[in-house]
Parts: C-alpha cells; sequence; structure tokens
C-alpha cells in the first residue's frame, strides 16, 4: 500500500514538474530557498535580533513603515524585486557573481556585516542571484491556468491543509490564503517557491515555475474572511481579548492607561478595549465619563466607516502596542469590529434612563426561544450574576454582548437579528426579577 501511494506522489510530482526550476540547476536548492526566507524576513529565519531603530538607509519618510520592517529587503527591494519606496530593484544582479552580491551587504549602506552570518549572506547571495523569478509572468500564467486548479487543489488538500485548512484560513498569524493570494500575488507566489522564514512550511520551487503559478491559480479560489464572523469575534476580543485569545492577562498596567485611574492596580483591566472606550463606544463621551470607569480617553465612534487597514496601523502603533500581543487575524477582526460593528447604542437604549427603547412583552417569546436554555427563564441558570441587575446597571454591556457574545464563551452572537427584537430582549431581560 505504502508503494503505491509513493508511486502515485511521484507520478503526481513528475505532471507538475516537467521543467526544473533554472535556479536548481545554477546553484543548491536548499541554499536559494533559504535565502529567499531570508529576502522576506531575514531576523524570523535566522533568529537574530533586528536593531532597535529604524535602517538608517531607509531615507522615505511619505510612507508609515514600522521600524522591524525597515530592515526586510523585500521593504525596500520588493516582491517583484523591482524596488519600491523609490529603491531600486535587485532584478540588474541575477545570474551575477554570488561574491560580488556578498560584498555589496557588506558595504555601508546594508551593513549586514554584523547582523547576518556568512552562512546567510552567501544563501541571500544566491537567492538574488539564481533564484529570482519573472513575477508579472507567473501572475499573468495563474490568471490563464484557472483549468489547473482541480489537481493543485489535490495537492494543497494532501500537502498544505495541515497546517493551513482545507479553505486556507486555519493559521491566526497571517490573512486567508484565498484573500493574500487575490490582493497580494507577487508575495505569496514568493512564498510559495521559498517557504515562510523562520517556519517548516515546504518549499515548492523544485516543481518548477509553473507549478508555482498554478498553485498561486488554486489559492485564488479559496474563501475570503467571513465579514461577520469577523466582526464578532473582534466585537469578543474588544470585550476583553485576554480571555478570548486564550492568553494569560498581562502582569504590567497598560502604558497608555492613565496611572490614577481607578483599575491602575489591576493590570489586565488595563488593556481592555471597553475600559477605555466604552460599551456605548463613546469613551469620555459617553457613560464612561464618569465613576469607576472614566479615563478621559476618547472612544472610537470616529472610527466607524474607517479603512480596517488603518485601524490595524493604529493597533500595532506606540499608543496601543497590540501587534506584540494579538495574531495578525485577532487585529484584522478587531479592526472590522471598530470599522464596521459598532452600533447607535442611543437607537436602542436610553442613555438619560437607561432602559432599552424595545418592548418586554414582544421580547418574552425572543427571549424564552433563543436565550433561556442557558440563562434560564429568570435569568439565573449558568450566569455568574442576575441578567436583569447587570442589564439595567450596563445596558449597554449587555447590548453589546447581545449582540456579538461573550469572549471565550458558546453564547450565539445574535448580530444579524433585526434590531428591534435586540431591543426586545434587552427590554424583557431588564424587567425579569433580581435574585435575592
Amino acid at each position: 500500500m505504502k508503494r503505491v501511494a509513493l508511486a502515485a506522489l511521484a507520478a503526481f510530482m513528475t505532471s507538475v514538474a516537467a521543467v526544473p526550476a533554472g535556479a536548481a540547476a545554477t546553484a543548491d536548492a536548499a541554499s536559494i530557498v533559504r535565502g529567499g526566507r531570508l529576502y522576506d524576513n531575514w531576523s524570523r529565519e535566522s533568529k537574530e535580533r533586528l536593531p532597535n531603530h529604524p535602517n538608517p538607509a531607509f531615507k522615505t519618510k511619505q510612507v508609515r513603515v514600522a521600524a522591524a520592517d525597515t530592515w526586510r529587503c523585500s521593504e525596500c527591494h520588493g516582491w517583484d524585486y523591482k524596488g519600491r519606496h523609490g529603491v531600486a530593484g535587485i532584478r540588474g544582479r541575477r545570474n551575477t557573481d554570488p561574491a560580488a552580491i556578498t560584498a555589496v551587504l557588506r558595504d555601508a549602506n546594508h551593513d549586514y556585516t554584523e547582523l547576518l552570518h556568512e552562512s546567510d549572506r552567501k544563501d541571500l547571495a544566491n537567492f538574488i542571484a539564481y533564484g529570482q523569478v519573472d513575477m508579472q509572468s507567473l501572475v499573468e500564467t495563474a490568471r490563464r491556468a484557472k483549468s489547473a486548479v482541480p489537481i493543485f487543489g489535490k495537492l494543497f488538500a494532501s500537502a498544505c491543509a495541515t497546517c493551513h485548512g482545507l479553505d486556507g484560513d486555519r493559521l491566526r498569524e497571517i490573512p486567508p490564503l484565498g484573500d493574500g493570494a487575490r490582493q497580494r500575488p507577487h508575495e505569496i507566489l514568493h512564498v510559495i517557491l521559498n517557504g515562510h522564514p523562520g517556519g517548516r512550511m515546504p518549499a515548492l520551487r523544485t516543481l518548477g515555475e509553473d507549478a508555482a503559478a498554478k498553485m498561486l491559480a488554486y489559492l485564488q479560489t479559496l474563501p475570503s474572511v467571513n465579514l461577520v464572523a469577523s466582526i464578532v469575534n473582534g466585537g469578543r476580543l474588544y470585550d476583553d481579548w485576554q480571555i478570548h485569545a486564550g492568553g494569560p492577562g498581562q502582569a504590567l498596567p497598560h502604558p497608555a492607561y492613565p496611572p490614577k485611574a481607578y483599575y491602575a492596580n489591576a493590570p489586565a483591566m488595563t488593556w481592555r478595549c471597553k475600559e477605555c472606550h466604552g460599551f456605548d463606544y463613546k469613551g469620555n463621551q459617553g457613560e464612561y465619563a464618569s465613576g469607576i470607569h472614566a479615563t478621559g480617553i476618547k472612544g472610537i465612534r470616529a472610527m466607524a466607516g474607517a479603512d480596517p487597514e488603518q485601524i490595524m496601523g493604529i493597533l500595532r502603533n506606540g499608543t496601543h502596542l497590540y501587534g506584540a500581543v494579538l495574531k495578525y487575524r485577532d487585529l484584522l477582526d478587531l479592526a472590522n469590529f471598530v470599522s464596521q460593528g459598532q452600533t447607535d447604542m442611543d437607537a436602542a437604549i436610553d442613555p438619560r434612563t437607561r432602559l432599552s427603547r424595545g418592548d418586554a412583552d414582544r421580547g418574552a417569546a425572543h427571549y424564552r426561544a433563543i436565550c433561556a436554555g442557558c440563562h434560564g427563564l429568570d435569568g439565573h441558570f449558568t450566569a455568574k450574576r442576575t441578567l436583569s441587575r447587570e442589564a439595567r446597571a450596563n445596558p449597554w454591556e449587555s447590548l453589546h454582548k447581545i449582540l456579538n457574545g461573550h469572549p471565550d464563551e458558546a453564547m450565539p452572537a445574535l448580530r444579524e437579528l433585526d434590531r428591534k427584537v435586540i431591543a426586545d430582549i434587552l427590554a424583557h431581560i431588564q424587567g425579569l426579577p433580581e435574585r435575592h
């Protein structure tokens, strides 16, 4: 049985690798693919620490680039190897002497002498000399290769899905593969050919450039992020990302949390988005303008409708610092919630009386059908605290959780129900008896 499987695999590899990559014939393929990973992110691949300052050779001030990214070859020279941010590309170095390239890596402009080991510089030089491909040609090949999608779906399902999942969205550290392949085809092709820096992803370079293009064509058929699911997850992260993401609570207060505010001595609380920006999303202009939650920090209402990529940049900046504690997909979900998941709390809740604007009698049937299975008819069953008391004390939090669910719990999110139904359910909850 094993021999049959190996024979089938060999036959498949032969079918997709009719022409070996020219680079593999010129230099050691292992050196080339490792050089490709170093070109992508040499710090991650070599496990060497980055300098704690921006690359002095990165002169561009018109674009915002994280200091760490200014040290990546790909950031300046591009995924198509033709240059980026006004910096020249590396296309002119194809099929040149690798020794001359290593000399450039040591010059004053690059200054990688102390940052990269000699073996790293050799691998990177081999990639630059022998590993570059015509990216635009391969992207065009992928566009025309839709007939090859089924067979490459089989290769993906057998070789890639264990890590990435059949839909290409299992790894939360990266965007879903379908989105990446459609939005950044040159980068994805580079990774298909060379693998991920610092990872164990198999590189497909020796199967041939045509095979890489056809794999890209298959990846482009994979689904995108489910926006509703992303928003719901982002709402739970906004509530308490430490619990929802399954990590330990932060041991030190968030640097941006006011040292004299109420929860300054409860570090984990200071890292919760809601603690500064409020469950009504108005921050110092809303319910959290006074009382134990007051921080004087503005809300997120102004970011409604903003580009999620812009919001992700804010989440990663020196004020928020969430790039160090959340994975890419968590940041994306949180950004999608901020952009498209905020609800107009004043439309559902009277800010003066704190009462829902819904109809409690209409909400009774919905509550009993949807909610009572876990919470009980009186709002007691499995609830840590009485639902009615919580809904009257902080109706904005209750509404947020009705829409998005609880962090790290199986509570269904009711976001897609009519907003009148949601307000009616909240009104019914507010009328339930309190536990004595």
